[in-house]
């Protein structure tokens, strides 16, 4: 039987998105994870070219977490930014699914329950969902389709 070490947490407080972090492995958390998931609406009519948007909201994740990050608690150099969203799918009035996953390296493995943690991750996750997906001037993100 293999042990699951593990842990996450769920975070309700968003109500236009999903938002979940956490590690893969508890016992020596060398990284978090930031999942932030829902669906995206086009708000323009006619744009040719969705990539650059998706590469720009990209950008935008990973500035805000390099501006932002705690740097006594994780390496502002060392992140994940994996923001997903099929660009062939994207259609004016229909929901496209969205998935935006951040990994982040710790300095001291502190266990995911530690208040430092928690409250560092909950306010990056609040100022990226803030100046990135409220702000967007692309798209509408909702929890649910």
């Amino acid at each position: 039987m293999i042990a699951k070490n593990g842990k996450k947490l769920i975070i309700e407080k968003y109500n236009n998105l999903n938002v979940v972090f956490g590690t893969v492995d508890n016992k020596n958390p060398k990284s978090m994870y930031i999942n932030i998931s829902g669906w995206a609406s086009p708000l323009i009519e006619n744009v040719s070219n969705y990539q650059s948007i998706i590469n720009s909201i990209t950008k935008k994740v990973k500035n805000q977490l390099f501006l932002n990050i705690d740097e006594s608690l994780f390496h502002p150099n060392k992140m994940i930014v994996d923001f997903d969203m099929r660009e062939s799918g994207i259609r004016f009035g229909r929901k496209s699914y969205m998935n935006c996953e951040v990994t982040l390296f710790q300095k001291n493995n502190y266990k995911m329950q530690n208040t430092l943690i928690q409250e560092s991750l909950t306010d990056i996750i609040g100022l990226v969902l803030e100046e990135v997906f409220n702000k967007s001037n692309h798209f509408e993100f909702t929890r649910n389709k």
